[in-house]
């Protein structure tokens, strides 16, 4: 783990609902009841469902849910929103690695903590229109017990996910521009703790 993954396990596995928010969940009996960015939210778990139960190796798990998070989540938009202040001084021939790792960042979080989420079931509640956006109200179930997190879809993509109150955007945001204000703005830490992702 990197130095600056030293938080409490709480903090950590709140971190990791966010960032898995876009995937544990389940398809319903009755889908065709819901509209079709209901629809979209929830299909999107049946493969984060058979990957959760999957018992593939952590390596390969962390790759295909990296896909997931890609194909799924407008990634670019939350990755250059947790920038904050240091958006612009993203180097341009490093922006593509930029984007990837975080995709790899998120899948970690995803992996380290597969065991506590799976079998995990999503109902959709509602939705409402916000701005071009639509927030999709729901919850998460599993043994542990609800867990409320809606999320904001975008031009057909997921662009954010709140956990009980806490956007992933952020969530992020703190985390990465912590790292760059200790960096004085040089992003090779932030790069370094990307990375890092893959031996968690």
């Amino acid at each position: 783990m990197s130095a600056y993954d030293n938080q409490l396990y709480i903090t950590r596995r709140s971190f990791f609902l966010l960032s898995t928010g876009i995937g544990l969940v389940a398809w319903q009996p009755s889908a065709l009841a819901l509209s079709s960015v209901e629809q979209y939210v929830a299909g999107i778990g049946a493969d984060v469902i058979r990957l959760a139960n999957s018992n593939a190796p952590k390596a390969t798990m962390r790759r295909r849910f990296s896909a997931l998070v890609s194909r799924y989540a407008n990634v670019r938009s939350v990755g250059l929103l947790a920038l904050g202040p240091y958006q612009k001084q993203l180097p341009v021939n490093r922006r593509d690695e930029f984007f990837r790792l975080v995709a790899d960042y998120i899948a970690a979080f995803f992996v380290s903590y597969i065991d506590d989420f799976k079998g995990v079931r999503l109902n959709v509640i509602s939705s409402a229109q916000q701005g071009r956006s639509t927030i999709v109200e729901s919850r998460i179930t599993s043994g542990g017990g609800d867990t409320r997190v809606n999320w904001r879809v975008t031009s057909g993509r997921v662009s954010d996910v709140n956990v009980s109150g806490v956007w992933l955007s952020l969530q992020l945001k703190k985390r990465f521009t912590d790292i760059l204000r200790r960096a004085d703005g040089n992003f090779n830490p932030l790069f370094a703790e990307l990375r890092s992702a893959g031996s968690w």
